[in-house]
Parts: structure tokens; sequence; C-alpha cells
């Protein structure tokens, strides 16, 4: 039977030897370049344009912003500690934003509400929902323009809408520097002339992109 000497056995080529190292250095390579573009804080971090504020951020003195109030909450009483309307009918609650001592936004009526809240949006959507929409922010935002200043402050003005005659339910005021981008809640007292429980505010830079945007209002 005949063997098959070392001589006549297949060799492998010896340009597949070279090649190996360098094979492996492109692999290296390939993956630091997908850990750095995923950064340091991993895919729970959001990639945002160089304008974006942080959530949580100080407003930045001269800088304009969005600003609506997302939620506003009264006390079951009215200021005369009477029922809000006539019967169980609760309060329609309607606000606007003063700011500089001019109205700057009027928000839409929510009927028989103790707690009222507004999206911010002017369009029928989710602010999830605005991914891939060809919208600019001026477009889909509906809330006050301001800009901030540490010694200024913006006023929200609370009514109850009726068809006669709008009844008063209070003011508050909220400097900048307490405010932050995102989310801001304040509690209040039920005093006099306020029966204003709770606000939410929310504060969004204008000069971010509506991917920003929709990321901060998570």
């Amino acid at each position: 039977m005949t063997s098959m000497s070392d001589f006549d056995a297949p060799k492998k080529t010896a340009w597949f030897g070279a090649l190996v190292p360098v094979l492996l250095v492109l692999a290296s390579a390939g993956l630091y370049w997908f850990l750095s573009e995923r950064g340091e804080g991993g895919e729970s971090e959001p990639k945002v344009d160089g304008s974006a504020q942080s959530l949580g951020a100080r407003l930045v003195t001269g800088k304009t912003y969005y600003l609506f109030a997302s939620l506003i909450e009264l006390y079951p009483k009215n200021l005369e500690n009477e029922n809000w309307d006539l019967g169980d009918g609760g309060p329609d609650i309607r606000y606007r934003v003063l700011w500089q001592g001019n109205e700057v936004f009027k928000s839409k009526v929510k009927d028989d509400s103790l707690i009222a809240d507004w999206s911010g949006l002017g369009v029928e959507l989710e602010w999830s929902d605005l991914l891939g929409k060809k919208f600019s922010p001026d477009e889909v935002i509906k809330g006050a323009r301001v800009r901030s200043a540490d010694d200024q402050y913006v006023a929200i003005e609370v009514v109850d809408n009726d068809v006669a005659d709008n009844d008063e339910v209070g003011s508050v005021e909220i400097l900048f520097k307490d405010l932050r981008v995102g989310t801001n809640e304040f509690k209040y007292e039920k005093t006099s002339d306020s029966a204003i429980r709770r606000v939410v505010v929310r504060v969004l830079p204008v000069d971010s992109s509506l991917q920003d945007l929709v990321n901060l209002m998570k």
C-alpha cells in the first residue's frame, strides 16, 4: 500500500499565514471604534447635537426656552371654600404665562378637572411619534418663548373658565434661577388668593433639534 509522503501532502500557502496577524489587528480596531461610538454611558446616553442642554441643567442667562405647564392641580374648593361650579361640577382650568408683564401664552381649557394636563404639542401626536416626521420644533410645540434671566420670573395665572365670567383661581411666580431643563414641580399651600395646589412646568431649549426635545420629554 502506497503512503503519502511529506513532500506530497498539501501545504498552506505562505500568504495565508502572513494575513492572520493583519486580520487580528483590523478586528481589534473595529471593536475599539464600536465601543468608542457607544460612549462611556452606553446606549442609555442619548446622542445630542452641540446646542442641546442635558436634562436637569440650569437655565443659561440670555438663552431662549420653550416653557409650558404640563400639569396644574387645584384644591377641591375654590377661594371661598365652595364648590367650583354648580352642583358637583369641577373647574374648567385654563392658564396663561406672563413674562415681563406681558401675556406670552394661553392654554386650551380642560373641562371639569382638579388635575389638568397639557402635552405641550400642537399636533395630535405623542412626543415619541414625532421622530421621523418632518416638523420643526416651532411647528409642534405649544408654549411660551421666554429668555432666561436670573433676576426675572414667569407668572402662571389660572382661571376657572366659565361662559359668563371667569373665576380667578390664583397665580404663581417662578424665578428663572429655580428652573431646570426638563420637568420642574412646585407645590403650594392654599391661601386666600390662590387655590393652586401643584404646578409642573416643562422647560426646553429652543435651539435643540426635534430628536433632542423628544429625549428631554421622555
